[in-house]
């Protein structure tokens, strides 16, 4: 998408267009979710998180000027709310599991969904944005709120942890 189809679709958005702000959000909403699924475990929460994401976006849409500050606040505000779920979840201190009925293993074998099960939630939610967004640790950090070296620490971390086992 150009600038100025940017520009027209998020000022018809900004003006209550709800087909506007749904083309917007397509550009985003494959990362968003899965990121979503993959970081907090279940449909959902994910959902929920993405839901939430979906309604502050439609609020900010007016002061976002182009595209990439469109996809930066959607995944900085769908991160927030992920952190948000994790501590959530540290208070119940019960732990969330996935949905029997959608594990699928791949090729190999191997449930990726089991594989991230393993992490601590910072490093599912850092791995999540690596790998399914391809995003890299600098954006990571834009998204999280953390140094790019902590996101860099987190995804070796991560690897280390998966590689082990």
């Amino acid at each position: 998408m150009d600038k100025k189809e940017y520009k027209e679709l998020s000022a018809m958005a900004a003006n209550g267009d709800t087909k506007a702000f749904a083309y917007l959000y397509e550009t985003v909403y494959r990362e968003m979710y899965y990121t979503a699924y993959y970081s907090l475990k279940n449909d959902a929460d994910a959902v929920e998180a993405v839901t939430g994401t979906i309604r502050d976006g439609f609020e900010a849409i007016k002061r976002l000027n182009s595209e990439a500050a469109f996809r930066m606040f959607m995944l900085k505000s769908l991160c927030a709310r992920i952190k948000l779920r994790f501590k959530e979840y540290s208070k119940a201190r019960s732990p969330v599991q996935f949905d029997k009925k959608n594990l699928r293993p791949n090729d190999d074998g191997i449930d990726v969904k089991q594989e991230f099960n393993k992490l601590p939630d910072t490093e599912r939610m850092v791995m999540a944005l690596c790998v399914i967004g391809r995003f890299p640790p600098e954006e990571i950090a834009q998204f999280t709120g953390m140094s790019a070296g902590a996101v860099r620490k987190r995804l070796t971390k991560a690897v280390n942890t998966l590689e082990l086992e």
